[in-house]
This record gives structure tokens, sequence and C-alpha cells, in this order.
């Protein structure tokens, strides 16, 4: 297995343990202030924090955007999916539309959740990160409200 070399560099793991500096603490990068979060543009987070578990729609919505008869052309259906010009899909997820904070429809008070069109996507769903870390640390089903 090749060890690497400091040309491209890269060291093996032994080469970086000789180094006693290596041994210290780091310290996290600081934060950019440019690049801060902007709430019009970041889709609410679907992690529960207090079950460390992912929120997923139990079932699609009676509106659900994945249904076909919706207003959205096939082109943003492929988008929201995440499915790139070139056929593969990137490893985003799409928030219920229910269940976003400032829909006026959420009347249950819904907390956001991966969409299940998303979730169910036999091709979008093994790519989605969210669904990844769901499979491996739970999934809190929501209901959708009737």
């Amino acid at each position: 297995m090749p060890t690497g070399s400091p040309e491209d560099g890269l060291i093996s793991l032994a080469d970086f343990f000789q180094d006693p500096a290596n041994y210290a603490p780091r310290h996290a990068a600081p934060a950019v202030p440019d690049r801060a979060v902007d709430p019009d543009t970041t889709a609410p987070s679907v992690f529960d924090p207090a079950t460390r578990r992912v929120r997923v729609m139990s079932g699609k919505c009676t509106t659900c955007i994945g249904r076909r008869g919706t207003q959205l052309s096939d082109e943003r259906r492929r988008e929201l999916l995440g499915l790139g010009p070139d056929g593969s899909y990137d490893e985003g997820w799409t928030v219920c539309h229910a269940t976003l904070p400032d829909n006026p429809a959420n009347t249950a008070n819904l907390p956001p959740s991966v969409c299940a069109w998303i979730a169910q996507h036999p091709l979008a769903a093994p790519r989605s990160l969210a669904m990844r870390i769901a499979a491996a640390l739970g999934i809190d089903y929501i209901d959708p409200q009737t």
C-alpha cells in the first residue's frame, strides 16, 4: 500500500506520528464572517438534536411536490431530486414543504423533515447524505397533516 510522499503532500501515518508536534491538540480554524449562514437561502435542519436522528416524513403529503399533476415542471422535479445534467445524483435532500417553519399551511407545527418522496426514491435516497445518516443513526418518522 503506498504511503504517499512529501512531494504530493502526503505522508504515512507512521511518519506523521514521528513528529512530536503532531501529538498536540489542534485548534479549529476561525469562522469566516463573510460566509455567514443566510436564513433566506438555507434550508432548516432535518436533524433532531434531542434524539440525534433524522426526521423523515412517513408518507407523501396530499400536496407533495413529488406527485404527478403538481405545478412543477419535469426539470424542477429532477432538480429537487438532486439529478444533475450528467445523470448523477448529488448528496442533498429536499425538506418537505409542509414542514417548513414559514409555511402557513403547517398548522400542526411539524418539525422540518426530509420529504417522503426523496426518502422513498430508489435512486435519490441512497445518495442523499441525510438518508445515509438516517440509515446509520435512525429515523424519527413524522406523520403528514391531514
